[in-house]
């Protein structure tokens, strides 16, 4: 089977990769190299699969313009993960490919939306090539559900297959396509366009109401002097609730998941108000400035001069990107009250650099790009946990006390004990835990 994919994230990467793995032979159009770092494996598989010549990878200058793959190679299924905002130039691309690919086939072109889209955005697709190419083209709405730090994992061990589809063809040939990702039980689950379309953005606002809901949650035990962990078994111990995604924090961020969000914001807008939804992102929003002001509470706003550390800086573990990050929001709002800042991440800070580098920074301020948690928190007034990487969670909290000016700990994920950071001798806050800040 041949695939073209075309786009420039971690979707149209992990995709073009892991069916090229399969055997399909697979071309990739992106503008340049995506970060892969703290993708498990994703890199060497990349590696492997280009090298055997399964992918290959054609440099688009153009962000939006699907190229002439080969030709003359007949390839049957685009991909396209590109945002789809722009419906000319999604129309404009899909034509390029449908044309130069329909005269090669013996059956329909075949093209598969994969990022969050307006509903009905398949359906009008579709109309419109059925105007230029009568009954040549079927266009399919395919989610991609990869998940940022387990991309191989999250695409190839799906939980379910999402596919929109009003076409049997295009139908069976995406079956076969996907057989090595489907074998121990049937995950695929097909319905109409508008449906899948609404199921990929549905997913995530809930999973976004969740976490918005144990963060308002949390703020109210804060103030109540109530620990918000007990209350967290509590609830998750209910099966029809359960514990994923039931964790407060200090705001949720990545790109896939920000984006879905907001088609659903405009999805939701175009008839009627959401009221739910946008308390939600009100809340998120809110909460990553959260540990700034309780930094600025513990000093009375005395806060100039100060040095913070910051431990984590990507939106989640096991990715460099610090799309949405609270990292980011923190240091802007340090920076911007004359608080010196100093960071570490093991995998984000090359990421962190290049997003402040082309920042101006408030006249006087400069960040320290640091070595380890350690080397950060050296004479710090306080220290903000914003990612639970895992090299945090077990460190010697009495030689952090002991390594600070102020010892004051800030945890955003709450992967910290209150009792035991105590008794180490820092002043702690987390998230509905602790210290009320």
């Amino acid at each position: 089977m041949s695939v073209l994919v075309t786009g420039d994230d971690i979707v149209a990467w992990t995709k073009a990769t892991v069916l090229a793995s399969t055997g399909c032979q697979t071309w990739l159009s992106t503008t340049g190299h995506q970060d892969l770092s703290g993708e498990p494996g994703l890199k060497r598989m990349l590696d492997e699969e280009s090298r055997s010549g399964r992918l290959q990878i054609l440099r688009n200058p153009y962000s939006t313009t699907v190229p002439d793959p080969l030709s003359n190679q007949a390839i049957r299924l685009l991909i396209y993960a590109r945002n789809t905002e722009n419906f000319d130039q999604l129309q404009e691309d899909c034509l390029v490919f449908a044309r130069q690919q329909a005269a090669l086939q013996n059956s329909p072109v075949i093209i598969a939306l994969t990022h969050p889209v307006l509903v009905g955005t398949t359906d009008r697709l579709q109309l419109t090539l059925n105007k230029a190419l009568p009954d040549q083209v079927c266009v399919v709405y395919w989610p991609g559900f990869i998940q940022s730090g387990r991309a191989i994992e999250s695409f190839s061990r799906p939980e379910r297959i999402i596919l929109g589809s009003q076409h049997n063809d295009a139908t069976d040939y995406l079956r076969r396509l996907l057989t090595p990702f489907n074998r121990s039980k049937d995950t695929l689950i097909v319905m109409q366009p508008k449906e899948a379309e609404l199921t990929k953005v549905a997913i995530n606002g809930m999973l976004a109401t969740r976490i918005s809901f144990m963060n308002e949650l949390a703020g109210f035990a804060d103030a109540m002097d109530i620990d918000i962990e007990p209350v967290r078994h509590g609830i998750g111990s209910d099966s029809r609730i359960g514990f994923q995604y039931l964790y407060p924090g200090c705001g949720f961020g990545g790109q896939a998941f920000m984006n879905t969000l907001e088609q659903l914001v405009q999805n939701l807008g175009s008839g009627f108000q959401s009221g739910l939804l946008g308390s939600v992102c009100d809340i998120n929003e809110q909460q990553k400035d959260l540990l700034f002001r309780k930094f600025w509470r513990y000093f009375d706003a005395d806060v100039q001069g100060k040095k913070v550390a910051i431990w984590g800086c990507s939106f989640k573990p096991g990715t460099a990107s610090i799309y949405g990050s609270p990292a980011v929001v923190l240091v802007q709002s340090l920076l911007t009250h004359g608080v010196r800042v100093s960071l570490y991440d093991p995998v984000a800070l090359d990421s962190m650099r290049t997003h402040f580098t082309d920042q101006a920074l408030p006249e006087g301020t400069d960040i320290e790009y640091c070595n380890s948690p350690w080397q950060a928190a050296e004479q710090a007034d306080a220290v903000m946990l914003v990612t639970e990487w895992k090299e945090f969670w077990n460190l010697d909290l009495y030689r952090l006390a002991g390594s600070m000016n102020t010892p004051l700990l800030l945890d955003g994920r709450n992967i910290f004990n209150p009792d035991e950071a105590e008794a180490a001798g820092l002043t702690f806050s987390g998230i509905g835990r602790g210290k009320t800040l």
